[in-house]
């Protein structure tokens, strides 16, 4: 009976270490786990983080502005545009700006931005536009990101131009203009007629 309880008891005393062994590994692998995800975490929160947009400047150049929201400043930046796209540019100067600028590197600062420039108004004239795609690819130390972009212009919301205070100012300061020209001419024509007058007087004097 004796044998038998030691049995027992050992093979229990197996049983609970082989359990407690168990748990141990389940608990050590579920904090790596947590641990893992609190850095996957830090390190989202703490990164560049690029995004894309499309602008209208000054009511006359389109292009495209590449911003850095995130936390740290984002390291060779490569904008990577389209071939079919820039092939499609009927406006030369800007195709070929664009052409050499493709694929070379520069730096965006937190809350900086980058504008690259693809055509004037003569752009919205046309009608074989293809839809503006690329990716943008940064680093941030040791780390790569890729953010791709396409930009249909068929289903992209209208611009609408809206004058600003400024531009009511200058609307304001040409309509002065134009009066103050228009009063001098006024002026030059009422002196030319006394001058013409006067000579007339004194022709009629002598």
């Amino acid at each position: 009976m004796t044998d038998w309880a030691m049995v027992v008891l050992t093979a229990i005393y197996v049983l609970a270490t082989i359990l407690i062994c168990y748990y141990n590994y389940g608990a050590t692998k579920a904090s790596r786990d947590q641990a893992a995800e609190m850095r996957r975490q830090y390190e989202e929160d703490n990164r560049p983080y690029i995004t894309v947009e499309l602008i209208y400047e000054r009511k006359v150049f389109y292009g495209l502005r590449f911003s850095n929201h995130g936390k740290r400043l984002a390291n060779h930046v490569r904008i990577q545009l389209d071939q079919t796209f820039l092939d499609s540019l009927k406006e030369p100067s800007f195709s070929e700006m664009l052409k050499r600028a493709n694929g070379k590197e520069c730096i965006i600062g937190i809350g900086q931005h980058y504008d690259l420039y693809f055509g004037s108004n003569k752009f919205r004239e046309n009608t074989d536009k293809y839809p503006l795609s690329g990716q943008v690819v940064y680093q941030d130390g040791e780390r790569t990101y890729k953010e791709a972009f396409n930009i249909d212009f068929d289903s992209y919301a209208t611009f609408f131009s809206v004058d600003c205070d400024f531009d009511d100012f200058l609307k304001e300061m040409k309509a002065q203009t134009r009066e103050l020209h228009g009063v001098g001419e006024k002026l030059q024509q009422l002196v030319t007629v006394r001058q013409v007058s006067a000579d007339n007087t004194d022709s009629k004097s002598e």
